[in-house]
């Protein structure tokens, strides 16, 4: 078991401001590999009870001295995590000086070593492992930092701020200063040190200020960083023209490292970034990742002002910055791109992944209100449904009211830890008082609400009655829910496709929809629209404007009406998606029933309209094309049959390929590029379109075979050569392992690469792929200590519904060996590998009975971390 027995629950509800804060820190680091000295010297005020101890959290390092205003103390008590200091004076200079070791620390979380270089992650609390220190947000300081390091081994020194002095010393060693004017909690402190490549640029921002831009990288690697610093330029000029905010240092650096527990992380000045999320090139990078570097370099830019300038007041308000960074890097990268392609995407990823986090055991609200671990709060639910939820303020607000609210922040919190309350009311004064008392119930609530929709269209009187009822169902701690104030978009189709004019009867002076907007507040509400002249179609929740589930009577026309009248770029692909679930449940039914399937005759026309439609952008013509995800099939179904659906998915695929493998091949062959590789939305959306033909093709048998084939051989760029790879390792073919062994001779030495090799092949569904994965983990590229490395083994593979619910249990088994193997180096990137668990009530019996198995076994593995406690315990309820 977890060695404290069970771990302290932290509660929101006993947060208390620290007795003392620290105004100004001065550390020292002394290199070495195994023994590192730091020295930090903090300027320490009492803010709280009279005679209160100052205890400062500390872990993983060894405590040489303790000074008060230059003077040795040793009147302290010492804990493996605690150093507490007693009758300490209101204000004094604290000197602590320790000693680590950067090379032992596996769980890359503080000071650590990987690949000859040094590097932190502190967030939430890993500056603990550096040095003794009061490690909460609400701790906010002046941080300057010297580096002393050996100078061949280490000619790059970096940390938070500007640089303000450097030079050499004796012994072959070098130091360098930095000093971040800015104060800052302890989790976006930053230091990276090594033998790194160097790409610089510059920008000049909205009042003329010349900005030095750097990204520092594995040397040979420089030539990837192209795509990275284009990204930064456009997020620096985006924030200034959409928010009005300037860059406020002198500086911007990113470093790319291949061993990092996250995507990246916005330390002030100085981001610590995944390398999958800075290099690329057309030749080793899919469109999916160049569109990730944009995104994420965007993500950790805008957190300078939304997380650093205004930051936590504690982990409880973690989506504060979290959520609103979020909304803020998709409406970047919608407004860099396709909108209405990124509105999609980012719904399929809440919908396949943070609904069922909704319904399942780890459920919780987007501010929660107790944890044990706080590394298992960096969820689907803080960031994405933290993003939907600042998405519905700024529905409801307008562009110019969000924008007035969110200078109206700053100008309240500029340089203050503070809570979502704060943000919230924010908003309302800068907008009138805009009452959001009811909204903030998204904050406290969790589950998915679910819409019920009925309506009536009085042809004498030219009405069309809607009644809407909303709930939420049950989730760990919270039994029954409020109603929800919700802001629905809405539209009325009538039979030309053209839009009915919303006239709603509404008491006077209370306006319940504005620019086709319904707010939703009770739960029953009856809406009358008057001169509906003819039987109208509703578009509803238009752009997903509520993170919802919708139910309503609509019927397999109304579908393909939605599909091909909707102005609604999202509502069209919705309806065809809908239409698909409908299409899977009764396949499902008739399968159980022994009845021979076949597809429904509206539902392969509208599909064929589709298919042939020339007009339709080529990226939403794909995902139109797609059918519902697996994870979002499963939803629903308790208990879950994932073999079934499965089968069931894939006949439909197999019916769709034969039946339109003329049009599949004619859209592939329209679709198929030559010439300089482009990365415009355009250009994008005809790879994706063109990939999606051919994952049709690829089930005609022997000639969609060797077409898949021929484009993994010919591809000039990592989307077609990787799609084309991925669909030999998913269906039997002759090509299959000569495709396998030529990609991996081919790319070999390219790291992220290889990371695309394993994902293929741990995911796909032959029955032999247990049995690779296990001979992939003794591959020279493979090292399950590197995060990136084991997601994309270890991860695709439990990720993989049919072999990781295999009927014997063997899935289950490798999976809990691996979080219990790697728990002890690295308790953050285990407790996550862990969650897959999470379908466990949900599963037939027979698969229960062996989940539960390894469950149990995780839980009471002697010294199990609290990280993977939680989750796991949570599994079991």
């Amino acid at each position: 078991m977890y060695k404290n027995a069970t771990p302290t629950t932290i509660h929101l509800k006993d947060y208390k401001r620290p007795d003392y804060t620290i105004t100004d820190v001065h550390l020292t680091f002394e290199l070495e590999v195994t023994q590192t000295k730091v020295t930090n010297v903090m300027k320490v005020v009492h803010q709280g009870e009279a005679a209160a101890p100052l205890v400062l959290n500390g872990e993983q390092q060894k405590l040489i001295e303790v000074l008060i205003d230059g003077q040795k103390i040793t009147d302290y008590e010492l804990t493996d995590e605690t150093l507490t200091l007693k009758d300490v004076p209101s204000h004094f200079e604290l000197t602590i000086i320790g000693e680590i070791n950067p090379e032992a620390n596996k769980a890359l979380d503080g000071l650590y070593r990987s690949g000859g270089i040094y590097c932190t992650q502190n967030e939430p609390e890993g500056f603990r492992r550096i040095t003794y220190y009061i490690d909460r947000p609400d701790v906010m300081a002046k941080f300057k930092t010297k580096i002393i390091a050996d100078k061949a081994t280490n000619p790059i020194l970096l940390s938070n701020g500007n640089p303000i002095g450097s030079g050499d010393l004796d012994g072959g060693k070098h130091w360098m200063e930095w000093e971040d004017p800015f104060p800052k909690p302890a989790y976006l402190y930053a230091l990276v040190a090594g033998d790194l490549g160097e790409v610089k640029d510059s920008f000049t921002t909205m009042n003329g200020r010349e900005i030095d831009l750097r990204i520092y990288c594995d040397k040979g690697n420089e030539s990837k960083c192209g795509h990275a610093m284009e990204s930064l330029k456009n997020s620096m000029k985006w924030d200034e023209d959409t928010y009005g905010l300037e860059y406020d240092l002198d500086i911007y650096m990113i470093v790319a490292v291949d061993s990092f527990n996250m995507g990246a992380m916005e330390n002030k000045g100085l981001n610590v970034f995944n390398s999958a999320y800075v290099l690329a090139n057309p030749k080793t990078a899919t469109d999916h990742d160049f569109l990730g570097i944009e995104a994420v370099i965007g993500h950790e830019y805008f957190h300078n002002w939304t997380g650093n300038r205004i930051t936590c007041r504690d982990w409880f308000q973690l989506t504060l910055k979290e959520g609103l960074t979020v909304f803020r890097d998709q409406e970047f990268s919608a407004d860099m791109n396709s909108r209405g392609v990124k509105r999609i995407e980012d719904v399929q990823r809440l919908r396949q992944y943070q609904f069922v986090e909704d319904a399942g055991p780890t459920s919780h609200p987007i501010k929660p209100e107790s944890y044990m671990e706080i590394n298992n709060f960096y969820t689907l639910t803080i960031y994405e449904k933290g993003a939907e939820v600042i998405r519905m303020i700024h529905t409801m607000l307008g562009k110019d009211g969000f924008r007035r609210g969110m200078d109206k922040y700053f100008e309240l919190y500029d340089g203050m830890a503070v809570t979502t309350e704060d943000f919230v009311h924010a908003m309302s004064i800068a907008n009138g008082n805009y009452d959001l008392e009811q909204f903030k119930l998204w904050y406290k609530q969790s589950g998915t609400p679910e819409l019920n929709f009925h309506y009536d269209w009085n042809e004498k009187d030219e009405t069309l009655t809607m009644t809407v009822e909303q709930s939420c169902p049950p989730t760990p701690g919270q039994d029954h829910k409020k109603p929800y104030h919700m802001p629905l978009g809405l539209g009325l189709l009538g039979k030309d496709g053209k839009e009915i004019k919303l006239d709603l009867a509404g008491k006077e002076g209370q306006p319940q929809i504005e620019n086709g907007i319904l707010h939703l507040k009770n739960e029953k509400e009856t809406f009358v629209f008057r001169n509906v002249k003819e039987k109208p179609v509703p578009s509803l929740n238009r752009g997903f404007t509520c993170p919802v589930k919708i139910h309503a009577p609509l019927k397999e026309a109304d579908f393909a009406f939605i599909m091909g009248n909707d102005s609604d770029e999202f509502n069209r692909y919705e309806a065809g998606q809908l239409m698909g679930e409908r299409m899977v449940r009764h396949l499902l039914l008739e399968k159980k029933k022994g009845n021979t399937l076949s597809l429904d005759e509206q539902y392969m026309e509208a599909y064929g309209k589709i298919l042939k439609d020339e007009k339709l952008d080529p990226n939403i013509k794909a995902m139109m094309l797609s059918l519902p995800a697996e994870g979002i099939l499963h939803q629903g179904h308790n208990p879950i049959d994932h073999q079934a659906i499965f089968d069931v998915r894939e006949w439909m695929t197999q019916t769709l390929a034969d039946t339109y493998q003329e049009d599949f091949r004619k859209v592939y062959d329209q679709n198929v590029q030559s010439g300089e590789f482009k990365l415009d939305p355009h250009s994008i959306g005809q790879r994706t379109l063109k990939n999606t033909a051919l994952r049709y093709l690829a089930m005609t048998g022997e000639v969609g075979h060797d077409l898949v084939f021929e484009q993994q051989v010919a591809a000039s760029n990592m989307t077609d050569e990787i799609s084309a790879l991925a669909l030999l390792c998913r269906y039997e073919n002759k090509f299959r392992n000569e495709a396998i062994r030529n990609f991996y001779d081919k790319w070999n030495h390219e790291t992220l690469v290889m990371q695309k090799w394993l994902g293929v092949q741990a995911s796909s569904t032959l029955d032999d792929t247990f049995e690779r994965v296990q001979a992939l983990e003794k591959d020279p590229i493979y090292d399950g200590t590197v995060p990136n490395l084991f997601r994309s083994l270890m991860g695709a593979f439990a990720r993989n519904y049919i072999q990781f619910h295999h009927e014997s249990g063997r899935g289950y088994k490798l999976i809990a060996d691996k979080v219990i193997w790697l728990d002890k180096l690295n308790p953050q990137i285990a407790a996550g590998l862990s969650g897959v668990f999470k379908d466990y009530k949900k599963l037939l019996e027979s698969r229960k009975a062996l989940m539960k198995v390894e469950l149990e076994r995780i839980k009471e593995t002697d010294g199990i971390s609290k990280n993977t406690y939680e989750i796991v315990s949570k599994i079991l309820g």
